[in-house]
């Protein structure tokens, strides 16, 4: 027996419709974006500001120590290093007291205004080793 025309047409219905065809397809939802990470931005916890800050005060601290030293040797320089060094350990400790102060405004800020208080401190900081690096090159 041939195969009927309906019963053809039919098999070729079903063959198309069983094709994948985005046409076909009912839309898919569309995902919803997904919110980034916490960032640095974000507000620190408690417990991570007293660490920051402890640790900062530590760097510092030993910041200032070597400033002290340099200023120790600069004394027992003749005159004319004695004067000179003395200009740029004058500059050491200004940027040394700038990082000092906003160390304090740091563990004083709020959980909002945290990160861009810390933002300052760090750059602060990044201008102090960068100035006691240059003095110890510049030194020998």
């Amino acid at each position: 027996m041939k195969p009927s025309l309906p019963l053809a047409g039919l098999v070729v219905v079903a063959a198309i419709s069983s094709v994948s065809c985005d046409k076909f397809r009912p839309p898919q939802p569309e995902l919803q974006a997904q919110k980034p990470p916490a960032s640095s931005a974000a507000p620190a916890q408690p417990e991570d500001r007293k660490a920051f800050s402890e640790s900062a005060q530590k760097e510092l601290d030993q910041l200032k120590a070597a400033i002290a030293d340099f200023k120790a040797k600069a004394e027992n320089s003749g005159a004319e290093a004695k004067a000179r060094l003395g200009e740029e350990i004058m500059k050491l400790e200004a940027d040394a007291r700038d990082a000092q102060d906003r160390l304090a405004d740091l563990k004083a800020a709020t959980a909002e205004s945290w990160a861009k208080v810390k933002a300052s401190f760090t750059a602060s900081m990044d201008r102090l080793k960068s100035r006691l690096e240059s003095f110890r090159k510049n030194t020998g």
